[in-house]
């Protein structure tokens, strides 16, 4: 069979003939949409990273804050303690004192009260005997100084009107013993007997102190008071005082 070459060739010719272009994307714009989701991404990331360590930092700062609180609150704590012990002390240290100054004034009321005591003490207000006496009214007077004469019982005791010291003793036993006494304080009290004394010059004596004992024969007793230099009627003192 004999073959046609130029039949096949115009055959060949006819032949259509379809191609597949491809054609590759844009370089650039792969790049640009990598480089924009690496951008986004580095946004989220710096975004999250800032707000963790914000709130990291927040939570330091608060911690801060809170240990800073509770190191006040602490020392305020303390400060009130001490405030407390010291408010204590104080009122110990008040009631102390308020307990001195009570014991002062008891003291100060006291000694005013024995110094007040211890000034009546040396008025001479007393009665001077130690039992029952007649008042001689019809001699009110010795040379012209008023004078309480009575009439004592013998045995009967004839003592000091108040607290004192013996100044001086004269006369004798004829003519008649005189007791001086100073009260110191202006007052001098005088007794007048004719018994033996029975103290001496510088005794100290008080209103128990026996100055006479009167005797037989001495049964006159006679009483005066001088006060600042000056006699006094005797019963007018014992009206007042005694």
């Amino acid at each position: 069979m004999e073959v046609n070459l130029d039949n096949i060739a115009q055959k060949d010719e006819t032949i259509q003939r379809n191609y597949n272009v491809l054609f590759p994307e844009n370089t650039h714009a792969a790049e640009r949409k990598t480089s924009v989701r690496i951008e986004i991404f580095v946004l989220v990331f710096a975004a999250a990273l800032f707000l963790f360590l914000a709130e990291l930092i927040h939570n330091s700062v608060l911690s801060g804050e809170l240990e800073s609180a509770n190191k006040s609150i602490s020392e305020l704590n303390a400060q009130l303690q001490d405030m407390k012990a010291e408010n204590r002390q104080i009122v110990l240290e008040n009631e102390e004192l308020q307990e001195k100054v009570e014991i002062l004034s008891d003291t100060v009321n006291v000694g005013e009260r024995q110094a007040k005591a211890l000034a009546q003490s040396r008025v001479p207000s007393g009665f001077p005997v130690k039992g029952t006496a007649s008042y001689d009214g019809d001699s009110t007077e010795l040379d012209g100084q008023p004078i309480a004469n009575f009439v004592v019982s013998p045995g009967t005791g004839v003592n000091a009107t108040a607290n004192g010291v013996v100044s001086s003793i004269a006369g004798n036993k004829g003519s008649g013993y005189i007791i001086m006494v100073d009260h110191q304080n202006g007052y001098y009290s005088v007794y007048r007997n004719g018994s033996t004394p029975k103290v001496s010059e510088g005794d100290e004596v008080t209103k128990a102190t026996e100055l006479f004992v009167i005797e037989i024969g001495h049964m006159r007793f006679g009483y005066q008071i001088i006060q600042e230099n000056q006699y006094i009627n005797p019963l007018d003192l014992m009206e007042t005082y005694g």
